[in-house]
């Protein structure tokens, strides 16, 4: 066998390697499903599944969620917002869904699959107050697009009980989240607490204040009517 012929096969194998290679590149450098753009309004919801109120929500959370999100985005028809849907109990995933707002009729289309959806990322054992909250305004926070003009609003639907810490490890617990609160309240964020217990009413108001937030930046209420009150975003 001559040179030549010895040198085919090794340059078919090189092309064949390089052509691959070429592929694998252009899948990897496909865009992300949201191109980094500067957000107007960034809205996250969180309930919780935990308890007793695994079962109080059923098909109440969708109106309740469609009810905040038309609201809240009201007027922002054209603009870049994104929408994320939290859960709190004893599964250690908060985060369940983030998109545009259209994306929630979309992907849940009755009020039973939001609710079947819910309930099946969730384990009402322990409420995981404490570290929904924390992670969620860290997430939030930290979105491509999230920008200094960006308004923020968290919404957490929870009796705000916290069952996973024991008293004499919870002060670090609520260390951590008071971080996260001040960060969270410097970017310009607002925090709406629904159906609070009378109990944690007063210590939530204070753990806001004491990271910043002023009057009409946070609302905290015992109950959650049809159309709640939002914060001020003057």
């Amino acid at each position: 066998m001559n040179k030549t012929s010895k040198t085919l096969p090794i340059l078919a194998i090189v092309i064949g390697l390089l052509c691959s290679s070429c592929i694998e590149n252009q899948s990897v450098s496909n865009p992300t499903p949201f191109d980094e753009q500067d957000l107007d309004a960034c809205l996250a919801i969180v309930i919780d599944m935990s308890g007793s109120f695994s079962e109080s929500w059923d098909d109440k959370a969708y109106d309740i969620f469609l009810n905040i999100s038309d609201r809240y985005f009201q007027g922002a028809m054209g603009t870049e917002t994104r929408l994320v849907i939290g859960q709190l109990s004893g599964n250690d995933q908060v985060l369940l869904f983030e998109g545009k707002p259209a994306d929630l009729r979309e992907k849940f289309r009755s009020p039973a699959e939001l609710n079947q959806f819910l309930k099946s990322h969730a384990d009402p054992s322990s409420s995981r107050v404490y570290d929904a909250t924390r992670r969620t305004l860290d997430y939030v926070s930290s979105i491509s697009g999230v920008g200094p003009n960006t308004r923020l609003l968290t919404v957490i639907l929870s009796d705000m009980q916290d069952s996973q810490y024991h008293p004499s490890i919870a002060s670090t617990a609520e260390t951590q989240l008071a971080e996260s609160l001040r960060r969270y309240q410097a970017r310009g964020g607002s925090l709406a607490l629904y159906h609070v217990a009378e109990t944690e009413r007063d210590h939530w108001s204070a753990l806001l204040r004491n990271a910043g937030f002023t009057t009409g930046q946070f609302i905290i209420e015992g109950s959650l009517t049809s159309s709640p009150r939002l914060p001020s975003f003057e």
